[in-house]
């Protein structure tokens, strides 16, 4: 072989190189973005929860217990709605929670702001409804994980949450709670080598029971709920890009509180019980099955001011939520 041949043969080789090099910078393994947005949903449905049941706490940061049945003013206070010219209500939140996942191998962290506003009827009788109105800012760095390497990208969007509501008070220490709700947020995902614009449609479902018991100079809160959250992304680019996410979660567990005119600390500590169903894009997200959940806060309650602090610690993933409303 002369060495005219010899070059035509390296020439090959590292022209090859080139496109093949080429192909695998254009080559990006898609994460399924549902496991990011869904974050949202999450953040929705347990922000709703809190509030909507904030507005039977009272200043020690507990229910506000019934009137009972003799007519006689419980000792732990009255239906603050008793006193009141009209049974509707208008109240209004705004919540910000940052939030850090760690489960491989599609990771994000970043913020969650809502603004939730609601209207709700609560008269005399032992049933209290509403319908709330959640806007959500959502700001996020991804990194998905696979054999042909590491995929860094940045979410941002922007949506609603329209979600009706019902609390049943079956005894001054016991209510049944339940909401479901749609929305949906329009989304811009920037990566390495592209942009899309996304839109995910959202539908979130959650049914729970609370029980109080006092304890000294504490109160034990039981709870238990079930909660569905479906995120389904629509990709700008194909069809072959869409994405699903459904997490259907059961949680378990008791808070302990010490009650106070208005500051309320609080610790509580849950069992998670998750089932992940997945679709679309090349790598599909993980969730434990099931795992355990702290939870360190602080209650603020005072006239129709309502809110609390929360710093939440699960198994590789992270949240500190704070919000604080009023209702009127």
């Amino acid at each position: 072989m002369n060495y005219s041949s010899v070059s035509r043969w390296l020439l090959a080789g590292v022209a090859m190189s080139h496109v093949m090099l080429a192909s695998a910078e254009t080559t990006e393994r898609k994460g399924n973005l549902s496991a990011v947005s869904q974050v949202v949903s999450t953040t929705t449905i347990n922000a709703l929860s809190n509030s909507y049941l904030s507005s039977m706490l009272g200043g020690m940061g507990m229910f506000r217990w019934r009137l009972s049945q003799t007519g006689e003013p419980s000792t732990q206070g009255g239906l603050a709605a008793a006193a009141e010219d009209s049974p509707w209500s208008l109240w209004a939140t705004p919540v910000r929670s940052t939030f850090d996942n760690n489960i491989s191998p599609i990771t994000s962290s970043g913020a969650v702001t809502l603004a939730i506003m609601g209207i709700e009827y609560r008269d005399e009788g032992p049933w209290m409804g509403g319908l709330t109105l959640s806007l959500d800012r959502l700001s996020a760095t991804t990194q998905t994980v696979s054999a042909a390497g590491t995929t860094t990208g940045d979410l941002r969007g922007r949506g609603y949450t329209l979600a009706p509501y019902l609390v049943y008070q079956m005894t001054p220490t016991r209510a049944i709670d339940m909401s479901i709700g749609a929305g949906r947020s329009d989304l811009d995902y920037v990566s390495t080598s592209k942009t899309t614009k996304p839109v995910d449609h959202r539908s979130l479902a959650s049914v729970g029971i609370t029980d109080i018991h006092e304890w000294g100079k504490t109160f034990v809160m039981l709870k238990a709920n079930y909660n569905v959250t479906l995120d389904r992304i629509v990709a700008s680019t194909s069809p072959a890009d869409d994405t699903m996410t459904r997490l259907n979660q059961t949680r378990v567990g008791a808070q302990v509180l010490y009650p106070n005119e208005i500051f309320s600390p609080f610790v509580a500590y849950y069992r998670l019980y998750n089932t992940l169903y997945a679709s679309g894009g090349d790598t599909q997200p993980v969730e434990y099955n099931a795992t355990g959940q702290w939870q360190f806060g602080l209650n603020v309650s005072s006239g129709g001011m309502f809110g609390s602090v929360v710093a939440q610690k699960e198994r590789d993933r992270n949240q500190l939520r704070a919000y604080i409303g009023y209702r009127y």
